[in-house]
């Protein structure tokens, strides 16, 4: 007898009858005019409706018949009765989940720049303020022979016969020590250069004059001989090349700066009072160390 009770006790129905069972018992005692009060009003406005109708035809590609409409309505109401009296009661409260959903809609709701008219003089401004987000890479087509430091003690000596040679009218495929590197580049940006021989080497490539083979130049890999063939040089572009990109930059830059404005200002409105950890938790361990 006493198992079965106890088999029946951890039932959640039980305890949502409970629940249910002690509101209404309170409500009895504590709220006599409770159910004479005047109920909370839900208006489903037309728009609403029309909007709900939308929705089921994008998902379905059809309209929606009077008794799918009128069980979208039931189901919306319903939705809005329990949104309701969740937040009366609290349920919102000590929800992580909840507090980030609801600090996301109040960020994006202060960060709306939807009317804001961004003049091309603002936009110029900003372009210069920031050349550098927005200049184009140098790019150059180039061809290079590798001088292996592993099989070669006089390294320096060795790339500048080499170099000699190539000037010379020697063939660069014949030449140099083999290697997984990319011999030539046609028209490549600095910074894919950068990502295979490394910056310093990518910063003196695109310097180098065209037409003669020059170097050594080196990389983490060894020596290397050069010849730029071509080269575009890095710029700025005008305003009217880039305007979309200039404008989106911009009003992500601003909506950043309202949010923060508008969140100063709130911020303002608080006293943040933090209490030190206590002595008895245990200290915190930074990234990498060990006990």
């Amino acid at each position: 007898m006493w198992l079965r009770i106890q088999q029946l006790w951890r039932e959640p129905l039980l305890h949502f009858l409970l629940i249910g069972a002690a509101l209404f018992l309170y409500y009895d005692i504590v709220g006599e005019g409770y159910s004479e009060a005047p109920a909370q009003r839900i208006h489903v406005t037309s728009g609403q409706v029309t909007q709900l109708a939308a929705n089921f035809q994008r998902s379905r590609m059809r309209q929606p018949t009077r008794d799918e409409l009128d069980a979208m309505v039931d189901s919306h109401v319903r939705e809005e009765i329990f949104y309701r009296e969740a937040m009366a009661m609290g349920l919102d409260q000590n929800d992580p989940m909840v507090r980030r959903r609801m600090r996301m809609k109040l960020e994006f709701m202060l960060e709306d720049l939807s009317g804001q008219d961004a003049s091309d003089d603002a936009l110029s401004e900003f372009l210069q303020q920031d050349p550098d987000r927005f200049r184009e890479e140098a790019k150059v087509s180039l061809q290079q022979v590798y001088v292996d430091p592993d099989r070669r003690p006089d390294l320096q000596n060795d790339a500048m016969q080499l170099l000699e040679m190539l000037n010379d009218g020697g063939d660069p495929e014949a030449l140099g020590d083999r290697t997984l590197l990319p011999r030539t580049y046609q028209l490549t940006s600095q910074s894919i250069v950068a990502r295979d021989f490394g910056d310093e080497f990518a910063r003196e490539v695109v310097s180098l004059p065209t037409g003669d083979w020059s170097g050594p130049l080196y990389s983490p890999f060894g020596a290397h001989l050069v010849i730029v063939d071509a080269r575009i040089d890095a710029r700025l572009p005008e305003l009217g090349e880039i305007r979309d990109e200039v404008l989106r930059e911009y009003l992500a830059e601003k909506r950043a700066q309202q949010k923060n404005l508008a969140y100063e200002k709130l911020r303002d409105g608080y006293e943040v009072v933090v209490d030190s950890p206590e002595t008895s938790a245990p200290p915190a361990v930074s990234a990498g160390e060990t006990r």
